[in-house]
Order: structure tokens, then C-alpha cells, then sequence
């Protein structure tokens, strides 16, 4: 405080700390402070170790640190980033009775704390200090020693929760003044505070206020956004900046980073920094300073320096050194028994000084054990060391080098973490029965994967294959079913199907009430429905019986109805979807079970045997059989080995089986409709004569379609339901059997959750209900096929009641875990159990029903290793959860029963990781730019055609940014199942070069939606990618297309006016949506096409039902560059080469601008500019762009074309802040009613960055 106060009497007015909504001088600082001091020291305890803070970065962030430092207490950080059961841990350990937060957090806050916390907000400290003077405020006796506590730091701990750290105040003293002597830190430097406050490293940002610097606070999440860093400093001329090398390299790959010249100096920590990182920087920055930090949080942050420079760099192979301790520390390097080790050896690193921490908070034998007498005292005026566990060596230069860890502490991405923290918090997962951790380095991109290997809990978390499980059940991570489902594998294969004869069916597009169906009949997951009734039950549980049914003899069908029936059995795919939808369900969603029919006398075919193609709505002729005597319609159902059998390894038959179950309840619910049902049916063991496929597939069973009077029945089942804690009213916890139409209870025990395998336990969580399907008095062969079919007619039911099945028996003796449960309750009460089907449901809401999409089907993509993983983020930081979750049968052990560390470092599933795998060379042109691509993304030095995407560590984030820059490179529209499908480099670009040839359209789907569809022009330059931000925030659930113009595919050449660019992007707009009513947006130029389209399409009779225009006026330049506005497009126009340099900057105030326009003076020089800077730019895709602005740059309304132009539809003007009056501003009367016109805060470029679609949000 005193050093605050120094800095009061220095520069009262000088500017201090600025967020993006205010900003503070010293004088006003420090007032803030000394109030927030005076609320707190009257509010806290004299007891308590502490107050809490709990702010996102803002002023209030450094108001409140500061102003607990003058209420005389320490500050415990607590970040609001922090999952709440390690927050709720931090508070309830340290003991602190006071919180400062936010009235924005105030609520989330409410639910971590205990309610004998007081929250305090900075509304509160208001009316708190209303009735005092300003005397009482300032005038106190708060002043804390040397000694006090400063603040408290929660670091990672081996005993699996964090332990806190606490700094005294001449600690953290001593580090500031370091910083401002050694770098010259004061009144000329801003510092970035971007780094989460819950690290020691943040705590020099949150203080430098102390030695006169400047605070810039970044917005929120900053620290793991380059651009938004970027940005921050372009805007405040930061001088000073301090981040892990992770995020110094992801700095680097930003072509604007270089226009960050205001930096002086910047300070690289927390990992280890290379020689070539370092190089890349100095190389890049040579009028800025690099400075690699060490410390650990007990030594109050930085504890040694290295000053790195060009000269330096030759001496560092790998590394760079952690430099000389800071003034007031010492550097031991020790041996085994605490005595010094020649130079050049290694030891461990003992530190002392004036830095040391207290200790460990409420932790005296951990403090004692880590902060040991100095024995080496008589050297020495500090008699304590802190032992780091960190293996280091000592050079001839006095330089410290670090080498490694003696412990399980390891630095990590930045990160220092204690891997027994992370180990305790994963073996406290109900599934995992113990685990361990290990750090193995990629062999080739050198990124450190920190592996958690896991053997779980056979009782708690029961897999599929149960004993016979291969990877696939553990791990969803190679994608295998995924794959399996894409590629249809379970239809009849193509050389099987080629030259046959084809039968081309009806309804081949699908009618709405058959796509509602299959899009209602889902495999529900979630339950966002009403509560569900006792009545609700019965009638779902009750066969609905057909009413006024007629009967249709089968000579009499026609083609076209029995297409209509068959096309229910076909795929339905959405935009909103990876897979495709059936109106059945499946086991797996493979799809493996084929339908052959087998025809006599009727549809006009002749006889023969038929198999009906789901994905392209075809019979195809097999096999040609002597005519019998009467119609006949049998269906064969056949199960394809190959298509199950890699997910599959137990219970095939039975799956296979139910699937036919499923199908014969289709058939059940679809057949009525054209007065047919199904009759008899048979059984044998082996394929009939007439299958040509391969001799391991199933024969399932044939059944007779016939007249609906001579149908025969499902079987019989005995249905029990079971009601789960507290979710059906009137009904208690416990077992009913179904009968006669009533309940009636049975027993109190039920099928419990971990009785369903792992990856459904969730969805248990959430049902209402179970239900327990018995087949009765059915033939054996016929059991599974009853269960299916019966569990079908559960599912269709109409009364927005939700199913997922969760189990079933087996005729291998590897039944289920449900199963195994089901048996034991039956056999207390002396009831059979043939056969068993085990489902979950509870009540689904309208929006379920009706949604295309695939939040249902998520489990296919997550495994129990993806759940323990996404689970782990309510437990850890998410700089501690495990980038590789493997799962053992059984962890390796010593032979003193501790797990064999040595043994599970070198075994297979862990050296696959590590494992250098043979680097196959890219060939071809398009393989080497997708390598291009592959190693920006994934942060590599090189790539191999065969390296799996998924395998090598890529993830769905990563791979929308694959699949962006793919479609960017080659101007594609490339489907993100393709990276699925073809997951390496060779298969990829077989598939792009196969692409070439297809038409690909111009209208770009941003978001996952398919209703409702909206179609928005982009700005000059007609590349709609900078759209998909508003898409997926403004209206998420609307699809959203953004119109790329026509010229940006290669080929193309764009139109020569607007009229002529409404009426062909109408064109394609009709291709999607044939009839209006139309939402039309535009952005900035595209403004103006959108407007034509409006007036085009209701010229032709069609209703526009909105036109939104966003930022139609052009922005606004330096005042120098506005007279030339209307100069035409050429490059001796600085107006108009700044507003085609805003097309790939998104900007015109970069400092990049100014180079821009002193550099450029031809097509040629600008293009070039281009490239150079933005280097993930095609130059063929630069070229085009730039073509087409120079084209449209010009493109104008005349006086007499707007003034023809009327429209009826409702016109929304969102205009830009400081953007020039729009072409439609400036006219007269164009619309039958005057134009909403909304004055925006963001500027033309910001409207489409977070800032600006937060703001359109709020309007639209």
C-alpha cells in the first residue's frame, strides 16, 4: 500500500487501470480502493485468514484485490472459470467468511458459497460508505506489516485437493520492485492483464499499479484468444506482455500479431521455452525485449530471469535457460543428501530468499515437509529453503538449467500440477477403480500428452461385450461405429447389386408424414417434458387397436402403395444431422439386417426374389423362382455379418433379431394404411439357396405379408414397469407388473443404474421410468423378434413419452448386466424370465419430437472414456484433464501390489501414442495443401498422407477448423462427415479431387439448422465464411445461408451488376425454397443485392416477409482517404485500397493500413501485400476476391433505377457506428412503410465480431 500511495503522490491524474467500459487515475484508484478497504475491514472478521474475490477481469477485478490489501487482509482469488466443486473447496479449506464479487456473479456465487459467507458488491460498498466522511474512509489504522499475509494462491496437490500458498506482503514487495529495476517498469510501461487471476503469474499484472504501470484488462476468456489479445493491445498500445510459450506460438501464427509494434517487452513463463520458439520471436520482433521467467508459486512468482537475444540463442540446443535468481533469492543445487553438486551436474532446486511463501494454508505438515531449515544457513542470511522438486544443473555462466521433476509435480502446457491431484480426482469416479497417471511426449510434433490410464469398475460400469469388449466399447475416440454407420455397410454391397435388373419405386423423396414419423420415432436421451401420469403409463403400455381398418387383397396392390410402405424403411438425412434417420431402430444404428421380398402374382413384377436398397429406394432383382399359384408377398430378413460384427462381438443373433422386431413394428404400424398386416411366418437355420451373399450371414426369419383380415398378431409379452425415486406420482420407487389394463406392485427392487451399461447411466439419471419387456408363450427362434417388436410399439406411441433401450438378455449366456438383475428379482417371486428387453424413458416436450438434429444420438460419439473425461471438467481446471484417457482390463502391478510404472509406460496402448508412426510422403497438389492445412491446424512440423485425424489427438473443434480452411483453400463446400469417412490426407484429397466435378452450390449452410431458412449477402469480396459468427449466435435455430458470389469459384466470372447478381443468386435461392414467404439479409455491399433480390422476387409475386440490412453505408475513413470515396477502383485510390484491405483484415484502423497503402500501387503489389501477411490465404483465392470487389466496388443505384423500386416488404436498417448514409438513406420514398432504422454502438467491422452479434442479438 505504501508503494500505491508513493505512485498517488507521482502521478494523481495519470491514467491507471482501463477495461473496456471506464477507465481510472490514481487519485480516483485510489479512492475506489480505500472504500472497498473501509466496507471490508468493517464486514470481515478480525479472525479470518482472508477475503475471497471472485470477479471476471475488470476494473472491480484490481479495485477489490487492492482494496482488500487495505482492509488489511489477504486476498484469496477465485476464479469464476473454476468448476464449483473445486471453488466450493477453496472457500470452505482457507476458512473466509467474506467474498468481493460482482452483482453479475452474485447468484452463481450464492450456489458455491455456504450461506455463512457474506457476498460482498461494489452496489454494496456504495451504500455502505453513503453515511461515512471521506475522513473515515481515508484515515484509518488499516496498515499491514511486513509480514501479513498479501494473498493466498490454491496450486495443485498430490493429495488430490489444492493447498494455498500464502505470499506475505514484503514478498510480493521485493518481486515488484525487482520487476521495475531490472526492466525498467513505470509510468511508460501498459501491461496486458489477460492471465486467469487464480495464478501466481497474474498476480504482477492485478499489482503493477504499485510501480506506476499502466493496467489494460483484457475481456474475459482473452487468455486463450490471440485475436482478442491482439486487439486489446493494437487498441491501448500495450508496452508489456507476459504469457506461456503455448500461447506465444499461437501469437506468432496471427499475421496481425507483427502490427503489435507499441510492445517493448515480452515475458515468456510457466513452461519451457524453445531455441526455436524464441527464434521465431526475436526474428519477428527485434525492436522488443524477450525475457524467460521461472518460479515456483511458493517463491512469490518469479524467482530467476534470462534475458534472451539473438547472440545468445547459438549456446541453447532445445531450451533456453531460466537465467540468475531475482535480488534478495538464492540458488541451491543439491544431491540426495542436501549437499551442493559440482557445476554441471544435476540436483534438485532448493530456493531461498525474501520471496519464500509462509507456507501452506491449515497445512503444517506439508509446510514442514517443503520448507526445510538451511542447513547451508552460516552462507547466508535466510535460514530457509524451499525444495522445488525440480532437476536442474548449474553452467559456468552462473545460469540455472532445468532438466525435470523428482516427484509426480510436472510443469504442463504452462501449467504446474501435481498428477496424484488429478489421479485422486479421476479414481473418485463411480466407474474407475483405479488409475494412474504418465506424460509421454509425441515423437514427431513433440506436444505432451498427458495420458490417464484407468481400470474400471466392472460392477459400476458395465460394457457392451462384456468380457469380449474390444476398444470401440471403452473409446469412441478411433470413431469406428461412427464410420460403421456412414458407410452403410450394412446394405447389400454394390459389386452384389451390378447388373441387375432395378425397379425404380415411388415416393423416392419421402412424404412429410413419413419423415415426421421417423424423426419422432428417436432413441431419446434427454426428457424435457411435462410431468408424465399413472394414465399416461397405462396407455402407453396398452396395444392402440386399428379402427375401421379395410382389407386389401393382394392382387390388388399397386407399386405405388407398396413403394409408399417401403419408403418408410428407407433413410431420411437433415442438414442437422451426420447420420441418416430411420423410422426403426437399429442396434448400434448399424442398419445390418436386409429385407429380401419375395413376389408371386403381384405389383405386375415378375416372380421372383427382390432386395429392396434403403438408401436408394430401389428393388433390385436377385434371383428369378417358379411362378406359385396365388399372390404372394413374403419378407426375408438377412443380417450381414460384416456389418456388425466390428462393433459386435456377443449376443449378434439377438441384435440382429431385435432389429427385425423393430422393422416387423413398422410394418405393424404402416400396413393398416393400405389394408394389409402380416400373416404367418418361418424359420430355418441357414441362408436360403437363392442368397448369394456371404455364407457367415444370418438368416433371421421370413414373414408373409397378407390381407389385413388374415393378419396375425404380435406374441404375447409380459410388460414390468418400474418408476424411478420421486419422478411418477402416486406411483413409489419400485417393480409393477402390467396387467389387465392396471398396476400392480410386485417388489421393491428394480433394475438399477449401474445395472445399464456406462454409456447409458446418464440418460438413467434422467429418466422417469423403466420398462421390462417378457416374451409369453412365443417359439424360441421367435423371442428376440417379439421383444423388437413389441419395444417398437412402445416407441411409436404418440403421447410424447420417450424410450431408449438399456439392455437385454442372451441365448450365450451373456446376458446384460439388466438382465442378470431382472432374473434375480423374477426368481424371488417365482416368475419365468424366457427372454428380456430392458428400456428407460420419461416425457419429451413437442421441440424433442419434432427436432431433426442429433442431440439424441450423441452417445455414439462418446464412450465411457469421453464421458469420465467430460465429467472430469466438473472436478479440474481445464488445464488438468487428460488429452488421452486409456482403459485397461487390468493396470499393471509390482509385486508389492502398487501399479507398475515402468510396465504401463512401455506398453502398447501407450507407446502407440508416443510411437513415431512411417512418415508416407505427400504427392500430389492437393494432398500437399491439405498437409498445409493439416499442420496449421494441428500445430505440426510435418505430416504423413496415412496419419489418422481423430487418432493423432484431432478433435471436433479441430475439426470445423480443418473442414473452414478446407473450404477456403479450395473453395468447396466440403461436408464435415467426409472427415469421418476419410480421415488421412490421401483418402481426403481423393475425395476433393473427385469433388471437382460436382456442381457445388453458392448458398453456404452456417449454421446446424434446417427450419425456417433465412438468406444473408455478404459484404465486397462475396465470401460468406465471416457470417457464420451472427449465424450460429443471432438465430441458431433458423438455418442461415450465407450467398457467396458468383466469381469466387475458380472459373466463375463474376456479374457484371447487381441486377444481374439478384436475379441468379434467386435462382439459387428457389432450389432450396421454391416459394416465399423470404428472409432476406444483407451485410455492408451485400445490402445492395439483398435489396434488389427483395424488389425481384416481388415483382414475380412472391412475399418477402423481411428485409434486414446491417451496416449498408460504407465505413467511414481518416479523413484524408473520405474525399476519394468516389474515385472507382483503382489502386492509386487510397479509399479504395483500404476498403479492399478491410475485406481480409476485417479492418481499417490495423496499423497494417498504413504499410498497406505506402506499399501498394498495382494489383499485382496488393495481392502480394496480401499473401505475405495472411499466409493462410490461397493466392488463386486472393485473386478472385480481389477481382470481384474491383467489379462491384462501383456498383450503384441510378436516380431513375431507385426510384422505381418499391417494396412492400418491412425494412430493418441496422446502421453502423460512424458508417456514411447507405444508398437507401439517401433516396426518397422506396417501401409502403418507412424503414426501422437502429443506430448501433459497434462499428462496419465490429458488427460482425463477438462484440457487434451480442449487440444484434440483443435487437433481433
Amino acid at each position: 500500500m505504501d508503494m500505491l500511495e508513493s505512485q498517488l503522490k507521482r502521478q494523481a491524474d495519470g491514467y491507471v487501470v482501463i477495461d473496456k467500459e471506464q477507465s481510472l487515475n490514481y487519485a480516483d484508484f485510489y479512492f475506489k480502493v480505500k472504500e472497498i478497504g473501509y466496507c471490508l475491514s468493517e464486514m470481515s472478521s478480525k479472525n479470518s485468514v482472508g477475503i475471497g474475490l471472485f470477479c471476471d477481469p475488470s476494473i472491480d477485478l484490481i479495485c477489490g484485490a487492492w482494496g482488500i490489501l487495505s482492509a488489511n487482509k489477504a486476498y484469496l482469488p477465485l476464479s469464476p472459470d473454476y468448476p464449483a466443486e473445486r471453488l466450493k473447496y477453496m472457500i470452505e479449506d482457507s476458512g473466509i467468511d467474506v467474498i468481493f464479487t460482482q452483482s453479475n456473479l452474485k447468484e452463481q456465487l450464492q450456489n458455491i458459497a455456504p450461506k455463512s459467507v457474506l457476498i460482498i458488491t461494489p452496489e454494496d460498498v456504495a451504500l455502505t460508505i453513503k453515511t461515512r466522511t471521506i475522513e473515515d474512509i481515508l484515515n484509518t489504522d488499516r496498515v499491514p506489516n511486513p509480514t501479513s499475509l498479501a494473498y493466498i494462491i490454491y496450486t495443485s496437490g498430490s493429495t488430490g485437493k489444492p493447498k494455498g500458498v500464502m505470499i506475505e506482503h514484503h514478498s510480493i514487495v521485493n518481486q515488484m520492485r525487482f520487476l521495475a529495476k531490472a526492466f525498467s517498469l513505470g509510468k511508460h510501461s501498459r501491461i496486458l492483464q489477460k492471465t486467469p487471476m487464480s495464478f501466481d503469474a497474474a498476480q504482477w499484472e492485478i499489482l503493477a499499479p504499485a510501480i506506476g504501470v499502466q493496467v489494460i484488462i483484457g475481456p474475459v476468456g482473452c487468455y486463450r484468444d490471440p485475436d482478442a489479445i491482439i486487439k486489446t493491445i493494437l487498441q491501448h498500445q500495450v508496452t508489456t506482455l507476459q504469457c506461456v510459450p503455448t500461447l506465444l506460438q499461437a501469437l506468432l501464427d496471427n499475421p496481425n500479431f507483427l502490427d503489435c509494434l507499441s510492445l517493448t517487452q515480452v515475458f515468456s513463463g510457466g513452461e519451457a521455452l524453445t531455441t526455436k520458439l524464441a527464434a521465431q520471436f526475436l526474428n519477428s520482433f527485434t525492436h522488443c525485449e524477450l525475457i524467460n521467467l521461472y518460479g515456483p508459486t511458493e517463491c512469490t512468482i518469479n524467482s530467476s530471469y534470462f534475458r534472451v537475444t539473438n547472440e545468445t540463442l547459438p549456446n541453447y540446443q532445445t531450451s533456453i535457460s531460466i537465467g540468475i535468481p531475482v535480488d534478495n533469492t538464492e540458488y541451491y543445487v543439491l544431491d540426495k543428501n542436501r549437499l551442493p553438486v559440482a557445476v554441471g551436474e544435476i540436483g534438485e532446486l532448493y530456493i531461498s530468499g525474501i520471496q519464500l511463501a509462509r507456507g501452506y494454508l491449515h497445512k503444517p505438515e506439508m509446510t514442514k515437509d517443503k520448507f526445510i531449515y538451511n542447513h547451508l544457513a552460516s552462507e547466508t542470511k535466510y535460514p530457509w529453503l524451499y525444495r522445488t522438486g525440480d532437476l536442474v544443473t548449474r553452467g559456468a555462466d552462473g545460469n540455472t538449467y532445468f532438466v525435470g521433476r523428482v516427484d509426480s509435480q510436472v510443469k504442463l502446457r504452462g501449467y504446474r500440477i501435481e498428477l496424484d491431484e488429478i489421479r485422486h480426482a479421476i479414481e473418485e469416479h463411480s466407474w474407475i477403480k483405479t488409475a494412474a497417471m504418465l506424460i509421454k511426449k509425441d515423437a514427431r510434433t513433440g506436444f505432451q500428452n498427458l495420458i490417464a490410464c484407468v481400470e474400471l469398475d466392472e460392477r459400476e460400469a458395465a460394457l457392451m461385450d462384456q468380457g469380449n469388449n474390444s476398444s470401440h466399447h471403452k473409446s469412441k475416440a478411433n470413431k469406428l461405429q461412427v464410420k460403421a454407420q456412414l458407410s452403410n455397410s450394412g446394405c447389400r454391397s454394390e459389386e452384389l447389386c451390378e447388373n441387375r435388373p432395378v425397379i425404380l419405386l415411388p415416393y423416392k423423396e419421402g412424404e412429410i408424414k413419413q419423415r415426421e414419423y421417423a424423426f419422432g420415432r428417436k432413441t431419446y436421451r434427454y426428457f424435457e417434458g411435462t410431468e408424465i401420469t399413472v394414465e399416461q403409463l397405462k396407455a402407453l403400455l396398452t396395444i392402440p387397436q386399428p379402427s375401421e381398418i379395410f382389407s386389401l387383397p393382394l392382387s390388388n396392390l399397386t407399386l405405388k402403395d407398396f413403394g409408399y410402405v417401403l419408403r418408410y424403411f428407407g433413410q431420411f438425412t437433415s442438414h442437422q444431422r451426420l447420420l441418416p434417420k430411420y423410422a426403426y431402430a437399429s442396434p448400434g444404428a448399424l442398419y445390418a439386417t436386409q429385407m429380401y421380398f419375395e413376389l408371386h402374382h403381384v405389383l405386375g413384377l415378375d416372380a421372383g426374389i427382390y432386395y429392396y436398397h434403403p438408401v436408394t429406394h430401389k428393388l433390385i432383382k436377385i434371383s428369378t423362382l417358379s411362378r406359385r399359384k396365388k399372390p404372394t408377398i413374403k419378407v426375408h430378413f438377412i443380417g450381414k455379418h460384416e456389418a456388425i460384427e466390428p462393433v459386435y462381438k456377443n449376443n449378434i443373433q439377438e441384435v440382429l433379431k431385435m432389429e427385425v422386431g423393430h422393422m416387423m413394428g413398422l410394418f405393424d404400424d404402416i400396413l393398416p394404411e393400405i389394408g394389409l398386416g402380416l400373416g404367418e411366418s418361418e424359420y430355418q437355420a441357414e441362408c436360403p439357396d437363392w442368397y448369394d451373399g456371404n455364407i457367415q450371414d444370418y438368416y433371421l426369419g421370413a414373414f408373409e405379408i397378407c390381407n389385413y383380415e388374415n393378419r396375425l398378431p404380435p406374441f404375447d409379452t409380459d410388460l414390468y414397469l418400474q418408476t424411478h425415486a420421486n419422478k411418477i406420482p402416486e406411483m413409489p420407487c419400485g417393480l409393477y407388473h402390467f396387467s389387465n389394463g392396471e398396476f400392480v406392485r410386485v417388489s421393491d427392487d428394480i433394475v438399477r443404474k449401474k445395472d445399464v451399461i456406462a454409456i447409458n447411466q446418464q440418460v438413467y439419471d434422467r429418466s422417469n421410468f423403466g420398462v421390462s419387456i417378457i416374451p409369453r408363450g412365443v417359439p424360441e427362434w421367435h423371442y428376440y423378434i417379439t421383444l423388437g417388436r413389441r419395444l417398437h410399439a412402445l416407441q411409436s406411441n404418440q403421447l410424447c413419452i420417450g424410450l431408449m433401450s438399456s439392455g437385454y438378455s442372451s441365448e450365450s449366456n451373456n446376458d446384460l448386466p439388466s438382465a442378470k438383475r431382472m432374473r434375480s428379482i423374477l426368481n424371488t417371486l417365482d416368475r419365468p424370465m424366457a427372454a428380456f428387453y430392458f428400456c428407460i424413458g420419461g416425457s419429451i416436450s413437442q421441440e424433442q419430437y419434432t427436432c431433426e438434429g442429433m442431440k439424441e444420438d450423441v452417445v455414439h460419439m462418446k464412450g465411457p472414456v469421453e464421458i469420465i473425461k467430460d465429467d472430469l471438467h466438473q472436478q479440474l481446471p481445464q488445464y488438468m484433464i487428460p488429452n488421452k484417457v486409456l482403459v485397461f482390463d487390468k493396470l499393471p502391478l509390482t509385486a508389492n501390489g502398487k501399479v507398475d510404472y515402468q510396465s504401463l509406460s512401455k506398453s502398447k496402448a501407450v507407446e502407440d501414442i508416443s510411437t513415431q508412426r512411417p512418415l508416407v510422403p505427400l504427392r500430389t497438389d492437393t494432398e500437399l495443401r491439405l498437409g498445409k492445412i493439416w499442420m496449421e491446424v494441428m500445430k505440426w512440423d510435418s505430416v504423413s498422407a496415412h496419419d489418422d485425424f481423430f487418432e493423432s489427438g484431432g478433435n471436433s473443434l479441430m475439426a470445423v477448423a480443418m473442414v473452414n480452411k478446407i473450404n477456403g483453400v479450395f473453395n468447396i463446400r466440403f461436408p464435415l462427415q467426409i472427415l469421418f469417412q476419410s480421415p488421412n490426407i490421401e483418402e481426403l484429397a481423393k475425395w476433393i479431387e473427385q469433388a471437382d466435378a460436382k456442381i457445388i452450390s453458392r448458398l453456404l449452410l452456417l449454421n446446424q439448422a434446417s427450419k425456417d431458412p433465412i438468406y444473408c449477402w455478404p459484404g465486397l469480396g462475396g465470401y460468406p465464411m465471416s457470417l457464420r459468427l451472427l449465424a450460429n449466435k443471432v438465430v441458431p435455430d433458423r438455418a442461415f445461408y450465407g450467398i457467396q458470389a458468383y466469381g469466387i469459384n475458380e472459373s466463375e466470372i463474376p456479374f457484371s451488376s447487381i441486377q444481374k447478381m439478384a436475379e441468379e443468386d434467386i435462382k439459387e435461392i428457389k432450389k432450396i425454397q421454391p416459394e416465399g414467404p423470404y428472409t432476406l439479409w444483407g451485410y455492408s455491399f451485400g445490402a445492395r443485392v439483398a435489396f434488389e433480390a427483395a424488389y425481384q422476387l416481388e415483382q414475380a409475386g412472391e412475399e418477402v416477409k423481411a428485409l434486414n440490412l446491417l451496416a449498408p453505408g460504407s465505413p467511414y475513413l481518416h479523413m484524408k482517404q473520405e474525399k476519394y470515396h468516389d474515385e472507382g477502383a483503382e489502386f492509386t485510390n487510397p479509399a479504395f485500397v483500404q476498403i479492399l484491405f478491410s475485406v481480409f483484415a476485417r479492418s481499417i484502423s490495423s496499423p497494417m493500413v498504413k504499410t498497406c497503402l505506402e506499399q501498394v500501387n498495382s494489383e499485382a503489389t496488393f495481392i502480394n501485400f496480401i499473401c505475405s501477411r495472411f499466409k493462410n490465404l490461397e493466392l488463386s483465392l486472393v485473386k478472385r476476391i480481389v477481382r470481384i470487389v474491383t467489379l462491384t466496388y462501383d456498383f450503384k443505384y441510378s436516380f431513375d433505377e431507385l426510384d422505381h423500386r418499391y417494396l412492400k416488404a418491412p425494412i430493418t436498417i441496422l446502421k453502423a457506428n460512424k458508417d456514411n448514409d447507405s444508398f437507401i438513406e439517401k433516396s426518397g420514398v422506396f417501401s409502403s412503410t418507412p424503414p426501422k432504422i437502429i443506430e448501433l454502438i459497434s462499428d462496419h467491422y465490429q458488427l460482425l465480431e463477438n462484440e457487434g452479434v451480442t449487440e444484434i442479438e440483443k435487437i433481433i
